[in-house]
């Protein structure tokens, strides 16, 4: 299994044209979200600001490619300021170099768990995080569920709320702020460093089960 992080400049065009399927059968198919869908590929014009994303593939197994995320810096345009900004309850929506947004994240979990995240989600949860500290950001934003939520307090992330959630289409939807720091580090067994860094930042890592990480760290 490989997790590579990238733009639309350095993945390959199947690869982006896989996520953006992904996309769709995820949350058009399966999820029900009021989202448009191009060719079978789920495309926002999020997607046209040059943003990172994270990609899961293994190449041995018949879906290819079963999960991606979208990365993108708070210094720009993002989904939870200029989407969905009622979210915010009123508060500033947050612009600075060192705060990025998640957005779009799209997962066929191998191993389901009922009530708690499933190995892969929690791989790519870490593959995000030893990214973001690479480049030295401190802190996400994203748009998120209450299941969700749920799931990343249980986990032991230090997460907080701008608000209460609202019902935006079929979800209640909920914006978080992710602390990139000890806390939440040590809760996805993460090495730490100092308050908010991660020991190690090289190009590769060594997941547990042999699973292999390829960071395109640009």
């Amino acid at each position: 299994m490989i997790i590579e992080v990238g733009t639309r400049t350095t993945l390959d065009k199947d690869c982006l044209m896989r996520m953006h399927k992904l996309r769709a059968q995820v949350f058009k198919d399966r999820k029900r979200w009021d989202v448009s869908i191009i060719a079978d590929m789920e495309i926002d014009g999020y997607d046209a600001l040059d943003p990172y994303y994270l990609i899961l593939e293994d190449k041995d197994s018949p879906q290819q490619q079963f999960g991606c995320w979208r990365i993108l810096p708070t210094t720009g345009p993002y989904m939870l300021k200029n989407t969905f900004p009622e979210l915010l309850h009123g508060v500033d929506a947050p612009h600075s170099t060192h705060i990025w947004e998640l957005s779009r994240f799209a997962i066929l979990a191998r191993d389901k768990q009922c009530h708690d995240l499933s190995r892969d989600s929690l791989l790519a949860i870490r593959a995000v995080i030893k990214f973001a500290i690479a480049h030295d950001v401190d802190e996400f934003v994203t748009v998120t569920t209450l299941g969700v939520e749920k799931l990343l307090r249980k986990k032991g992330l230090d997460i907080s709320r701008f608000g209460p959630a609202i019902r935006i289409g079929v979800e209640n939807a909920i914006a978080l702020r992710i602390q990139l720091n000890r806390t939440t580090c040590e809760s996805l067994g993460i090495p730490t460093g100092s308050d908010h860094q991660c020991l190690h930042r090289p190009n590769r890592y060594s997941l547990e089960h042999g699973d292999r990480a390829t960071f395109n760290l640009l």
